[in-house]
């Protein structure tokens, strides 16, 4: 017998997968901001580190979850030690998670890697 995906078996169903599809993305992007929303200023962290980890240790979730909690907590506890102790007042964590996070992210981003090497 031959093997069906999962959307062909909805669409043999009677489901319409084209608006199925809209509705998740819409869910998806709403529980994403409202995570957003809700943990504050430094929330992006969260949703960045994840796929930092994935890409410093592949994509077993044995491996990924205790990477990607480390990696937050030393990027977070760097962040807050650098607020405290460079600038004469303390400068909201917020602020610098931003500048010095987003270009890593970036670069991170940009590098020309190919598979999970």
């Amino acid at each position: 017998m031959r093997s069906f995906s999962f959307w062909k078996k909805a669409r043999a169903l009677g489901v319409n997968t084209r608006r199925m599809s809209q509705i998740i993305i819409i869910c998806a992007t709403v529980i994403t901001a409202s995570a957003v929303c809700i943990s504050g200023i430094i929330g992006w962290v969260g949703l960045v580190v994840p796929h930092i980890g994935r890409m410093l240790v592949g994509p077993d979730f044995r491996r990924l979850v205790p990477a990607s909690a480390l990696i937050g907590a030393i990027f977070l506890l760097a962040m807050d030690n650098l607020s405290r102790t460079v600038f004469p007042t303390e400068m909201p964590l917020g602020i610098l998670t931003a500048i010095i996070g987003a270009p890593v992210f970036a670069w991170l981003l940009g590098r020309k890697k190919v598979g999970w090497l």
